[in-house]
């Protein structure tokens, strides 16, 4: 059956009213190999795009900075198990790592203050000499 003039006007006023256009580019040829990798897997070229959008979100949010490679320089300096460490303390604080490592050296920053006023070296735990107490 045919589509008539009306229904079509009211499928574009739908569609304009409930979706955003989102225009997406590709490299030539890259549209063939998508349209293919959908259709192998029943979906259409805007659901399989749709679901990969879903899906990098959904993975960037339970790890924003570690999924895109983009975490900050002294990161760098943690060890790998020191860092899923992080990585885990962080989900499940609801964090993201960044944020949840500044606020574990931060916090860390003001123990150790507390003990040094002490007189203790807050990496050994000894007493501090009469000189030593800016270490």
């Amino acid at each position: 059956m045919a589509t008539t003039k009306a229904q079509q006007k009211a499928v574009d006023k739908y569609v304009k009213a409930n979706y955003d256009r989102i225009e997406f580019k590709a490299p030539k040829g890259r549209k063939a190999e998508i349209k293919a990798h959908a259709e192998a897997r029943g979906e259409s070229v805007n659901s399989f795009i749709g679901r990969a959008v879903d899906e990098t979100i959904e993975r960037d949010t339970r790890m924003p900075a570690e999924a895109t490679g983009q975490l900050p320089a002294a990161a760098a300096l943690l060890s790998p198990d020191i860092l899923a460490e992080a990585q885990n303390a962080a989900e499940r604080t609801g964090e993201a790592v960044p944020e949840f490592v500044t606020r574990a050296v931060k916090a860390q920053a003001k123990r150790d203050e507390t003990t040094r006023r002490m007189g203790l070296n807050p990496v050994t735990g000894s007493k501090l000499g009469q000189d030593s107490e800016t270490e």
